[in-house]
Order: structure tokens, then sequence, then C-alpha cells
């Protein structure tokens, strides 16, 4: 009877605490961080091959139309997914897009993607320093900041969407040795 009791006050215990205090679902943030400087490990990666991957993003931008002008992370529940971003021959860098917010259904324009990397098309010294362009050699990740200006994220197809223009975080590691 009091192993009974110990238990089913110890299950209530965990199932209080799962609710009074919420874990981060993905355990990253949107916070920039550059490895080997301010957590984790230098991914040393040549700094060309990470502008290359902003460029070929915002190509992708400028060249489609409509919604896939989007990088969509739908609604998963539970799946902090991670999908590498549609930049072939990246040399040194494999750029990653991790959806942090899992109960959202995320989307982005390419644009803000690119930015993200490189601090925008015509980056000043400064925009660049700030996007994972700054990390240097180490590589590093951040969320993306939606250009909330871009009338694409004001249109009736994104807003009937329910999209919304948050949750992803884009890393820049670097890519595994080609066999």
């Amino acid at each position: 009877m009091l192993s009974q009791t110990l238990l089913i006050c110890a299950l209530f215990g965990v199932s209080y605490a799962s609710v009074a205090f919420p874990r981060a679902q993905c355990g990253e943030t949107a916070q920039k961080v550059c490895f080997g400087q301010n957590g984790g490990e230098s991914q040393h990666v040549d700094l060309e091959d990470v502008k290359y991957v902003a460029d070929v993003l915002r190509y992708i931008s400028d060249n489609n139309q409509g919604a896939a002008k989007f990088w969509n992370m739908p609604k998963a529940v539970g799946d902090c997914a991670e999908w590498a971003l549609p930049v072939t021959d990246a040399g040194t860098v494999l750029a990653l897009a991790k959806h942090i917010s899992p109960r959202t259904n995320s989307s982005v324009l390419y644009e803000d993607l690119a930015r993200a990397i490189d601090g925008g098309a015509s980056a000043t010294p400064e925009e660049a320093k700030n996007s994972l362009y700054g990390c240097g050699t180490n590589g590093g990740m951040m969320g993306v900041t939606a250009n909330l200006s871009n009338p694409l994220y004001n249109t009736p197809e994104y807003k009937n969407s329910g999209a919304k223009p948050e949750g992803i975080i884009i890393k820049i590691v670097r890519a595994p040795a080609k066999k």
C-alpha cells in the first residue's frame, strides 16, 4: 500500500513538473551562437563557401514565384526537424534549417535565409558582422528574422496558409567529407 501511494505521488510529481515547468522544445533558441566562441566546436568553414550558400538562396528567391519563394517547415508536434538547405556543391559548408517551434507552421522567404547568413545582398560591415558571416570560419547558428515589410508576407496566399514568419534557425556547419 505504501509503495502504491509513493508511486502515485511520484507520477503526479513528474506530471506536474512537466506542466508547471515546461522545457524548451528543441533545446536551441534564435540567439546567435558562433561555434568555437560562445558554444560548440569551430567548424573550420571557408568564408567564400558561406557567401556562396547565401548567394544560391538569394538566387532561388529571385528566380521563383509565389509560394516557391518561401522555405517552409510544417507543424510537427515534438519534431524539431533539421533539414539541409537546397544548396549543392557548397564546398566546406553544409547549411541547415532547424525548426525550433514545432507547434508552428513556419515559413520564411529564401531572401531572409540568405540575409541571416551574410547580412544581405549589399550588407554593411555591421550587418555582415551581425549575421552568421560574422562568425568567420567557425560557423554558427541563429534565428531567421523575417523582413516583414516585404509585401509577400502580406499576400492573401501567405495569410491564408496559417504560416508564421518565425521559429526557424540557420546553422552553418562543416560539410561531411566527400568519399
